[in-house]
């Protein structure tokens, strides 16, 4: 919203360079904004809670950004007044059109009012949602259309509305994690030797491991997530717990196979950097003999859980610009939507877990007992 502002500036102060006299804000004029990330996790069949959008307008106004985005009124649309329709096409026909509902959160987090930052309203927020199944194999478009005088309030219907014209619209794929799969460690495979990753090998030397997987269709950008499980005892009490970091970031322009190393060394560090020496306190990891159960009702652990988080195009490009890196404080952002005739991204996103089958080698669990970054942190095999 505030780039918006200055931009607007700029381009008033280029054009009335021989004027003495102007006005910075101008006409009034709303600019409609739309955030909705769509993933088929969220589909009420797979146990998700609906589809979200963020519907809001940016606009023009006398005072400071950072006192008009406290204001709600100044950055809804009347609800009463806005047709928000989802379309999913097959191919290019048209398969579906749901109307989207506005529902109440009460969590947003108003931010740090003396940081400096443009924080919004809250905690109160105005979403709209979708409760309807969407299909890795369509596409789908997101149109917003005010009523028009000669349709009541409430009055709204795809019908009566079908011949308004959207004020913005955006359309999107969506990404496709049934290709997604993992050839290293094997995802099709129960726990075995072969599923365990060797970060140390038999003479105690680092050795880094490779995760191998496939692509997921249309999807962009891929983060790979780790979490390591360790079951901490102290004061009598056992409490489950666990670490989790981003591995690796990667960009894929084509489908195909993705290697990931997980850096060995890096692993020991960071468990070392995380985990606080606490006297007396014990934190058991796996069984000497690997098998299997619970991890907390038996007390067994499953060592290591990986994580994929997937990007569609459009997701991928908004983080890609917004990225601190990409700009300098000689060269402004360039403002990222794909929402015609307005602000903000409809994109996909998706994820795939692989859990409760990944252990570390024996050696690898040695290192963690007496290696250099966390022999004084109390790590045991459990020997039960």
């Amino acid at each position: 919203m505030l780039r918006y502002a200055i931009g607007l500036v700029a381009l008033l102060t280029i054009f009335s360079s021989c004027e003495s006299d102007f006005k910075l804000t101008g006409e009034y004029e709303e600019k409609p904004l739309i955030y909705g990330l769509l993933d088929p996790l969220d589909n009420p069949n797979a146990g998700g809670d609906g589809h979200l959008f963020r519907i809001q307008k940016a606009f023009l106004g006398e005072e400071s950004a950072f006192v008009m985005a406290l204001e709600p009124d100044s950055s809804y649309f009347r609800y009463e007044d806005l047709f928000v329709e989802l379309i999913e096409y097959n191919g290019s026909t048209e398969s579906n059109r749901w109307v989207l509902d506005t529902v109440m959160i009460a969590n947003k987090d108003t931010g740090n009012p003396d940081d400096d930052v443009i924080d919004f309203f809250g905690p109160f927020q105005r979403l709209y949602k979708l409760n309807q199944n969407i299909r890795a194999d369509r596409d789908y478009e997101v149109t917003l259309k005010k009523r028009p005088v000669n349709i009541p309030i409430g009055a709204m219907t795809i019908a009566n509305m079908d011949t308004v014209t959207p004020i913005a619209d955006s359309k999107t794929a969506i990404v496709d994690v049934s290709t997604l799969s993992f050839s290293r460690p094997s995802q099709n495979s129960g726990v075995s030797s072969s599923q365990r990753i060797t970060l140390v090998n038999a003479s105690r030397d680092y050795v880094n491991y490779i995760l191998n997987f496939s692509s997921a269709e249309r999807g962009k950008q891929y983060e790979v997530w780790m979490r390591f499980y360790y079951r901490e005892l102290k004061g009598g009490v056992e409490t489950l717990k666990s670490i989790r970091w981003l591995v690796q970031t990667i960009e894929v322009g084509t489908e195909g196979l993705i290697q990931v190393p997980v850096l060995s060394e890096n692993f020991y560090s960071r468990i070392g950097s995380v985990v606080a020496q606490e006297a007396g306190v014990i934190r058991k990891i796996g069984r000497a003999d690997g098998t299997l159960g619970d991890p907390f009702q038996e007390g067994l652990t499953q060592d290591l859980d990986l994580e994929v988080l997937i990007a569609g195009e459009e997701l991928f490009a908004y983080i890609d610009i917004n990225n601190p890196t990409n700009s300098t404080v000689l060269q402004d952002k360039p403002v990222y939507t794909n929402i015609n005739n307005g602000l903000g991204v409809f994109s996909s996103r998706s994820k795939v877990e692989f859990v409760n089958k990944l252990h570390l080698s024996v050696e690898s669990a040695l290192e963690l007992v007496d290696g250099q970054y966390t022999k004084e942190l109390g790590f045991v095999i459990d020997p039960n």
